[in-house]
Order: structure tokens, then C-alpha cells, then sequence
């Protein structure tokens, strides 16, 4: 039930916004994505915004290994997808690396092959979704966090953003259970 809310949110913001509708038939959906070209859907005010950062090591072996920071969010795959009311959102989060979506997530850590990454600058953005692979946003904002990476380089995170970033001394290092966020409030 909660999905085909989330469709039906969406699809009616799509047509608030440019009169037709928000979704239409594609054979691949997910082939050739340049950008979050995914609807937006308005988290409801009364209920606080997931916060998200995102941190990046190079691996031991090869590649990089992302971590998600994240809270007021439950992060899982749409299998585990609760049809109760919540506090807090779930859904899955978007990898993008240079502007392509690479894959969707269900877990706070992922490995990035080197190949993912061209030589010199990389822009890697996650952004959260709900389970109709709509990203959550406020007041027009989409909730996301990039990194802007020098692959090459010994000191290769040039920058971080973060549209809802976690506080200092927030920072988690494990995602936490919704029972664990319950006294989170906006």
C-alpha cells in the first residue's frame, strides 16, 4: 500500500508540475541514466528529513570502499518494505558516479571498482529513494551527499556536500534500527 502511495504522490506532482504524466513507459528504465532523472516526492512536514554523508577509503586490495552515513532513515531493500505508518522514511539509496547511475543500494557500504572511476576528477553522488525509486526531497531539495574525488592523487577527497549532512559528532559509523531513531524529531 505504502508504494502505490508513493506512485500516486509522485505521479500527481509530475502532473501538477508539467501537465502530463510523471512516468512514462521506457523498456529499460535504469539504461542510459545521466543524472537522477527519477521523480521527486515532498517528505510530509511532520516528518524530519534523513540526514546523509558520505566518506571514502581506498581499499587494501583495489578500488575504493564507500561508506553512507545516514540517519532517520531506514536503508533495506523494497523485500522488507513496511505497509505501517512510520516516523521515519525507508527505501533504498542511488549510486552515481560522473552523472551515470551505476547501481541502487541496500546496505551503508559498498565496493567501487576501480574501472567505475576515470583517471583524475570523479563526482560519486547517493541520493535516498523511496521503494517506487522516487528521491526524497524537501522544500525542492532532493536528500543527497556527493563526493568530489582525485583518484589519482595521495589526498584524493577534494570536497564534500551534503544537502541534510549529519551534525558533528553524529556521524555513524553503523546505521541504526527505527526503533533507535523514534526520539529523533524534526
Amino acid at each position: 500500500m505504502k508504494i502505490i502511495g508513493y506512485f500516486l504522490i509522485g505521479s500527481l506532482f509530475g502532473l501538477m508540475v508539467s501537465g502530463s504524466p510523471a512516468l512514462t513507459a521506457q523498456a529499460n528504465p535504469h539504461a542510459g541514466h545521466n543524472g537522477d532523472q527519477h521523480p521527486v516526492i515532498e517528505i510530509p512536514v511532520h516528518i524530519a528529513v534523513p540526514r546523509i554523508e558520505l566518506d571514502i577509503k581506498r581499499d587494501s586490495l583495489s578500488g575504493f570502499n564507500l561508506h553512507i552515513g545516514y540517519d532517520r532513515f531506514e536503508l533495506e531493500s523494497p523485500r522488507y518494505a513496511s505497509n505501517k505508518p512510520q516516523r521515519f522514511l525507508e527505501g533504498h539509496a542511488h549510486l552515481y558516479i560522473n552523472g551515470e547511475k551505476i547501481q541502487r543500494l541496500y546496505a551503508a557500504d559498498v565496493h567501487l571498482s576501480e574501472k567505475l572511476l576515470k583517471p583524475g576528477f570523479n563526482q560519486i553522488t547517493v541520493t535516498l529513494n523511496a521503494h517506487d525509486h522516487s528521491t526524497w526531497s524537501r522544500g525542492g531539495k532532493r536528500v543527497l551527499a556527493t563526493l568530489f574525488i582525485q583518484r589519482d592523487s595521495d589526498n584524493f577527497v577534494l570536497h564534500h556536500f551534503s544537502t541534510s549532512p549529519l551534525s558533528q559528532g553524529e556521524r555513524r559509523e553503523e546505521s541504526k534500527k527505527p526503533q533507535d531513531l523514534a526520539h529523533i524529531s524534526q
